[in-house]
């Protein structure tokens, strides 16, 4: 495998003094991803591997990042939030919002991410809602145990016992990024190629 060094300018002080950052990067690994299916199909089993997600807001003045567990059906990602906390106060008064979600890896190497623009919105129609509950409970099977019997939770126990509302964010432009593939390598990912 060709392994190419690169010299950093950057320097860091250690007890030893100033010392360079190497960084050695494998230009072979693009070889792994060869079709948008096999981009797209990355991108949907990192998103159904993740918990997490952070979404950046702003108001006039100040920007905001807030993670919240989601589970997502096809391109709607759902969450639960309170309805006054500042990330859900600035998406509704601005209308859009970015998210991110990303895989935690040991080094820049391992890296891997979906990066979104788009807007949140109440999750509010019955169904919709209904269906966003079963999959969060599916993916985050310790809220069972908030409540007596599976028959009490319902959106509004959930609710009721968390003091959050749900809330969709429904992106409209998304990249997946993945240096697992090669440093820096990043993808748009039409918004219904979500599996």
């Amino acid at each position: 495998m060709l392994l190419t060094e690169y010299a950093i300018s950057v320097c860091f002080q250690s007890d030893s003094g100033l010392n360079p950052f190497i960084i050695k990067m494998d230009h072979h690994r693009m070889n792994s991803i060869t079709t948008d299916t096999d981009v797209f199909s990355r991108a949907s089993r990192l998103i159904s591997s993740c918990h997490a997600m952070t979404l950046a807001t702003a108001d006039d003045i100040t920007p905001w990042a807030a993670p919240v567990y989601y589970a997502n059906i096809k391109s709607f990602f759902y969450f639960f939030s309170n309805p006054d906390a500042r990330h859900i106060q600035n998406a509704l008064a601005a209308g859009s919002a970015a998210c991110a979600i990303y895989a935690e890896g040991g080094s820049w190497q391992d890296l891997q991410g979906i990066q979104m623009s788009g807007k949140i919105t109440p999750a509010t129609q019955a169904d919709q809602a209904a269906k966003a509950v079963i999959e969060y409970v599916k993916k985050f099977p310790l809220v069972k145990t908030f409540f007596p019997t599976i028959k009490n939770l319902t959106l509004n126990s959930f609710i009721k016992r968390f003091h959050a509302s749900l809330y969709c964010f429904q992106p409209d432009y998304i990249v997946y990024m993945d240096n697992t593939v090669d440093f820096g390598f990043r993808q748009e990912i039409p918004v219904d190629a979500l599996t």
